[in-house]
């Protein structure tokens, strides 16, 4: 058995020390490695860059161990017992790192545990001490790691049956608000750290009925003994990371509901949906998950072409959830589709990329992004869930609603019930094919090998939806949802928008841009947009338009008071050098767009998950 001991003497400054004790060390030269990435987040992060120093002994004894390469240590040869204490730096303020200060301490394992090499499939022990300091002594900790003897704050001994197990329980450790709730018969907890006042109960509500909504999708039941959430509460940030029994979460205190309001902000919506996404991985991608991903290569970059299908589905799932599941009503939900269809549509990269080299090169593009991101990339999550989308309403065609992604999906849940195994990289394919009886490899070439754009019109007209396009009415619409037979008197002001909006189409920049001192900083700039014809480009700093000075609120009124004009002048900034040009103005293109409900039934039937009774 392989023995961690895990504390932390100096929280001030930042460190963990971690003691490894090897009783069978390789005789010919034990190799030890921390890993170089962490599973579900598709970037080399190095995470031996913050190990600041490193000792080796046997007994009393104290050996020197030869480092291979920038995350890999090899004991000297003969050894009989081997004991390794190294010191971590952790302020990572991520779900994916490690971060410690006095007032928590959270890590994933990826960060903190080498692996014994040869040695990974044994049983690892890991022993928790409470940190060193005054604030400490309230400290309680939160893993799902099994337990084998702890206190009643969770400091002591937990174990897992393989490496693979014991790096994938994050560890929370502070003074945290914890929730309880059950789903399925399942235990579920929500600690969250950090100072947040929000309604307590309908989180809970909500949560339980997300996580019981989709055990019975899969089918009780659920694949673990109990789960947790793990939140961060900060002034700024988002994002979330999937792990076996347990997701780490980080969002602002605007994204949890108010006491007292029964409305669904926006912000407590992307929460919802966060909190969906990352508990449907704990079938997706943490069971099922690519081949390629069985084992782990945590040392280098593992390619692969699935991830289309395992964050692509599970997008297309975790707000489909929401409205299933009965949190919002059909026109919410339409709304986060429209959403998405704009958000691809107005990203030149969608014609650049396929998706399924968006999935392979994800490792030093899409987690990688740059300035000319837009316009080089496409998203495999947002991609992938309009290809969700598009084969879900593929499958209800062609069955009469016999078949569904629904199915596709229980029967890959089924597969590895029975056998374990990775999903080669065109299984979900031919699956797909073999439960409708027809060959869809014309679509699967379409919208996996190309970038033509998506049959998503014809998708969702088959769904009871009619999706047009139209320019943008402000920098903030994304995209609107209407009813069949409304009048413009009765629709929402967001639609009285978009009809103005579709009627008089105003110029536009070309451009994502944000205050700067004297101006405003363009951030990126789109391909055969205006800016780019003016020669602009990511980091100018427009001052000037048509001789008036300008920052962000200004640069939409400038451009529709001159639009009749058809150029004007500007004047920005690059390397301290200033420039002018003519601008041309050039409207808006149609990428933003509106959906209608036609077919209030077929809408129904594809929302509530039903299938055509026999």
């Amino acid at each position: 058995m392989i023995n961690y001991t895990v504390s932390i003497s100096n929280a001030a400054a930042h460190l963990i020390d971690v003691r490894l004790d090897v009783a069978q060390p390789d005789p010919e030269g034990q190799v030890l490695r921390l890993p170089n990435w962490i599973p579900g987040s598709y970037m080399i992060r190095d995470f031996s860059r913050n190990i600041v120093s490193v000792m080796a002994s046997q007994g009393v004894e104290p050996i020197t161990l030869t480092k291979l390469d920038k995350s890999t240590w090899q004991a000297p040869p003969g050894l009989t017992s081997l004991s390794v204490e190294y010191r971590i730096y952790a302020w990572d303020l991520s779900v994916r790192s490690a971060h410690v200060d006095n007032t928590h301490a959270f890590f994933n394992g990826t960060s903190i545990f080498l692996c014994v090499q040869g040695q990974d499939q044994e049983a690892q022990q890991v022993r928790f001490e409470r940190p060193v300091h005054e604030a400490a002594q309230l400290f309680q900790l939160a893993t799902t790691l099994k337990a084998i003897d702890t206190d009643t704050d969770g400091y002591g001994l937990y174990q897992a049956q393989n490496y693979d197990e014991l790096i994938d329980h994050p560890v929370e450790q502070g003074t945290f608000k914890r929730l309880h709730f059950d789903a399925c018969g399942i235990p579920h907890e929500i600690i969250l750290t950090g100072a947040c006042h929000f309604d307590e109960q309908r989180v809970i509500d909500d949560l339980t009925r997300i996580c019981e909504h989709e055990i019975r999708f899969f089918g009780e039941p659920a694949p673990v003994d109990r789960y947790l959430f793990m939140v961060m509460v900060v002034g700024e940030g988002y994002g979330g990371l999937e792990h076996r029994a347990s997701t780490a979460l980080m969002i602002t205190r605007e994204n949890l509901p108010v006491i007292g309001e029964s409305a669904t902000s926006d912000l407590y919506l992307n929460f919802l949906g966060l909190c969906s996404h990352e508990y449907f991985h704990t079938w997706n991608v943490k069971r099922i998950k690519p081949a390629r991903f069985v084992p782990f290569e945590l040392n280098q970059e593992s390619y692969t072409e699935l991830l289309w299908f395992f964050e692509g589905m599970t997008s297309y799932y975790d707000d489909l959830v929401l409205v299933r599941a009965g949190l919002i009503d059909e026109e919410r939900y339409l709304q986060l589709v429209a959403n998405t269809l704009t958000r691809i549509q107005r990203g030149p990269g969608r014609l650049t990329q396929t998706v399924t080299a968006s999935s392979f090169d994800a490792w030093h593009k899409f987690y990688k992004q740059d300035e000319n991101s837009p316009n080089a990339i496409v998203s495999y999550y947002a991609k992938g869930a309009l290809i969700a989308l598009c084969l879900d309403a593929l499958l209800r065609k062609h069955s009469q609603d016999e078949v569904t992604l629904d199915t596709l999906m229980r029967k890959l849940w089924d597969r590895w019930l029975e056998s374990g195994k990775g999903l080669e990289e065109d299984e979900p394919q031919k699956l797909a094919s073999q439960l409708l009886g027809q060959d869809l490899s014309g679509f699967f070439n379409r919208v996996l090998y190309t970038t033509d754009e998506l049959p998503v019109a014809e998708a969702l007209l088959s769904l009871g939806i009619k999706l047009d396009w139209r320019a943008r009415n402000s920098a903030t619409d994304t995209g609107n949802v209407t009813r069949s037979g409304a009048q413009n008197a009765d629709a929402s002001d967001q639609s009285k928008a978009a009809v103005d909006a579709k009627a008089t189409v105003q110029p536009w920049l070309g451009a994502n841009f944000d205050d700067a001192p004297g101006g405003v900083k363009l951030l990126q700039v789109f391909s055969g947009g205006s800016a780019e014809k003016a020669g602009m480009a990511a980091g100018d700093i427009l001052i000037a338009m048509n001789g008036l000075s300008v920052n962000k609120a200004d640069v939409a009124n400038h451009l529709a008071r001159h639009a009749n004009l058809g150029e004007i002048s500007i004047h920005f900034f690059r390397l301290g050098q200033l420039h002018n040009a003519q601008l041309a103005l050039e409207p808006a293109p149609e990428d933003t767009s509106m959906l209608e409900i036609v077919d209030s039934d077929r809408l129904k039937q594809w929302l509530s998950g039903g299938r055509k009774e026999a």
